[in-house]
């Protein structure tokens, strides 16, 4: 008799859209992507945390490969990843009661005794919301780039709606008692959205170099670890990124697990989608930003 599967399993959403659904023809891509990078310097500190952007590869894959990829030597057994929702709008954190998550590369196991307890000690925090994972691409983009660079870590996603600022440090203190040394934290967050689909029109001269500057103003208070600033930034350009509060989180994270300021981020790579599609009226920006 046959052993049936009883595991609960998040089928991919967008494998065919956003990335290739033929594992041989997405490995082959992401070979060739790693072999344009420069070679690894053997004497760098290990990378921590990562925020990587997830638009479809096309636009994505150079940005999240040239920051992930320093990290592909360490043993990495846990990938924390955080992500924005963009399909439903609640508060806190959402949780997936799914075993695995499936990918053209194979299936990527939860850390279910991690999601229970933020749950059960964190109620209304922490939340099973099937209806938050279930088409969000900002988790899964990030599943085959760990599957290619770590083989299969234990994964802990959680897709974060608006968190509050005064439930910033809770959220982050129940995170980091889920983590351990071998873990990486994979942030998920593209960065300005631009153009009057979005909302968001602040210029309408020198666009690219006027995003540039926003997106760049960002990314190094980012890099600095400075979260009242980055609030402040928000708070007064308005900017239209995704992942501001997955990124606030983190800063928090870091503030806690690192209060000396040794974990040092680094601005690995920085685009636009206008220069790809030569449409400046509708346009996104893409930042790689590395933590060791």
């Amino acid at each position: 008799m046959p052993i049936l599967d009883t595991r609960k399993v998040r089928m991919p959403a967008v494998a065919g859209m956003f990335y290739d659904a033929n594992p041989l023809e997405l490995r082959r891509q992401l070979m060739a992507a790693e072999a344009k990078l420069p070679e690894i310097p053997k004497d760098e500190a290990p990378v921590q945390g990562v925020i990587l952007p997830h638009a479809g590869y096309v636009f994505s894959m150079p940005a999240a490969m040239k920051t992930l990829r320093p990290a592909a030597g360490q043993d990495i057994r846990k990938a924390v990843i955080l992500a924005p929702s963009h399909r439903v709008a609640f508060r806190g954190g959402a949780l997936t009661e799914s075993d695995v998550m499936r990918t053209p590369f194979g299936d990527l196991l939860l850390d279910q005794t991690a999601n229970r307890r933020l749950a059960e000690a964190y109620p209304g925090k922490f939340v099973f919301r099937e209806d938050a994972h279930r088409q969000e691409h900002a988790v899964e983009v990030q599943l085959p780039l760990l599957q290619y660079f770590f083989k299969d870590p234990e994964i802990l996603p959680v897709v974060c709606g608006e968190i509050p600022l005064n439930e910033l440090d809770a959220m982050a203190e129940a995170l980091l008692a889920e983590a351990g040394k071998d873990t990486l934290w994979v942030i998920s967050s593209d960065f300005t959205h631009y153009g009057r689909n979005f909302g968001y029109v602040p210029f309408t001269e020198n666009v690219e170099e006027n995003l540039y500057k926003l997106d760049l103003e960002a990314a190094n208070l980012i890099v600095k670890r400075d979260l009242n600033g980055f609030i402040a930034f928000l708070q007064r350009t308005r900017a239209t990124i995704c992942g501001m509060f997955v990124i606030l989180l983190y800063l928090k994270i870091l503030q806690k697990l690192d209060p000396d300021g040794k974990i040092q981020g680094e601005l690995a790579e920085y685009t636009n989608c206008g220069k790809q599609t030569g449409n400046w009226t509708h346009c996104v920006g893409y930042a790689g930003i590395r933590f060791r």
